[in-house]
């Protein structure tokens, strides 16, 4: 254990608890700068931060953020609480809203500011081991790289923000359903037809829960106003994940799962629980294979940064692919017939509309 214990330090940082990002209002002048809508359930602490208490009560916020110019495609550098925005993500303008009415009219005029195509909202659900500024930088950075079209927003849920923190975490994440649930009903009475959840790590477990939860209080709610879900390495053990499935009435189209067999972290999560593998590096499909969902292995990509838990966001090569298969994307996700995402590892897995009934697999491509 005490070795398992080193591994799991080492590879997720071994450094203090991360801290938030000073506002340095000059930053938006040097970076290029992305709008951010948040919503969080942290605590302010006593010097004023959203730290890692929990708060019953959903926080509203806005923040810019400013990514330095020349950084390399997939990096996130937020220089904890001494950033250069010459070399760092900044946060550059963060703002609060005194009410839900005052976050959705904002919510809802950024939406109308887009071309009618674009009108959409992209929220990202964080991980472990995360700060308030750090959620806000991700989404910015995934929304920067693989040029994510549409409003982005981030539920920042009180993650302590520390390596050792794993516990705390996992209590958070349950914590913190509410508040993403509440969230996605204040993005839908925008008027915002389009939500698509993105979610990495643990933040994939709480999304999971928010969803079960939302399904079981209205049934088919999630079907109604989900158009899309993407776990990233999503730290949940497959039973869970089957059991949380099926409480979704109807599962958004398209749900992406993506894995990868050399991640070392749910390497490690998975042997602290007594398992061979979570969902994320889940080394046969078969034990998914009648769910309504897509796998794409990215075994293939590395980045060693993150210990291969966060390729996706942070391997050039595969954003690269990402952005150049974009026009495939839609179809090949949704299993469409004949269509191809030149991603080695994809795997498409088409079976019935319905869930009602369990349905043997129509049709598999790689």
């Amino acid at each position: 254990m005490r070795a398992i214990l080193f591994v799991l330090i080492f590879l997720l940082a071994a450094c203090s608890d991360r801290t938030d990002a000073p506002i340095i209002p000059g930053a938006k002048f040097i970076g290029t700068n992305r709008d951010v809508f948040i919503g969080t359930t942290r605590s302010l602490n006593g010097a004023g931060e959203f730290g890692i208490g929990r708060s019953s009560t959903l926080k509203l916020l806005q923040a810019t953020v400013s990514l330095p110019p020349g950084r390399a495609l997939g990096s996130v550098s937020d220089g904890q609480d001494r950033p250069k925005p010459e070399r760092d993500f900044t946060l550059a303008a963060l703002g609060t809203y005194d009410s839900s009415d005052a976050f959705r009219a904002a919510l809802a005029a950024d939406l109308a500011s887009r071309p009618e195509a674009e009108r959409e909202v992209t929220l990202f659900v964080h991980g472990f081991n995360n700060s308030f500024t750090n959620s806000a930088f991700r989404v910015a950075q995934l929304a920067e790289d693989l040029e994510v079209p549409g409003t982005h927003v981030t539920y920042s849920w009180p993650s302590r923000g520390n390596p050792l923190g794993y516990e705390y975490d996992q209590d958070s994440a349950l914590f913190a359903r509410d508040g993403l649930a509440d969230l996605m009903r204040l993005i839908r009475s925008a008027g915002q037809p389009d939500i698509i959840l993105v979610a990495h790590s643990m933040g994939s477990a709480l999304v999971m829960e928010t969803l079960r939860q939302l399904d079981i209080a209205e049934p088919g709610w999630v079907g109604r106003n989900v158009s899309g879900v993407i776990l990233l390495s999503p730290d949940i053990n497959v039973d869970v994940f089957r059991s949380q499935f099926s409480r979704i009435q109807t599962a958004p189209d398209p749900f992406v799962v993506i894995v990868s067999r050399k991640d070392a972290i749910l390497r490690v999560s998975s042997r602290l629980r007594g398992e061979r593998t979570q969902l994320g590096n889940i080394q046969n499909t078969d034990a998914v294979a009648d769910l309504p969902i897509t796998i794409v292995d990215v075994t293939e990509f590395t980045d060693r940064k993150s210990g291969n838990h966060f390729v996706a966001a942070g391997s050039p090569a595969l954003i690269q692919l990402l952005r150049r298969s974009s026009e495939l994307d839609s179809e090949f996700l949704r299993g469409r017939a004949g269509s191809v995402l030149t991603i080695p590892g994809a795997r498409r897995i088409q079976v019935p509309p319905r869930r009602s009934s369990p349905g043997a697999i129509r049709g598999e491509s790689r």
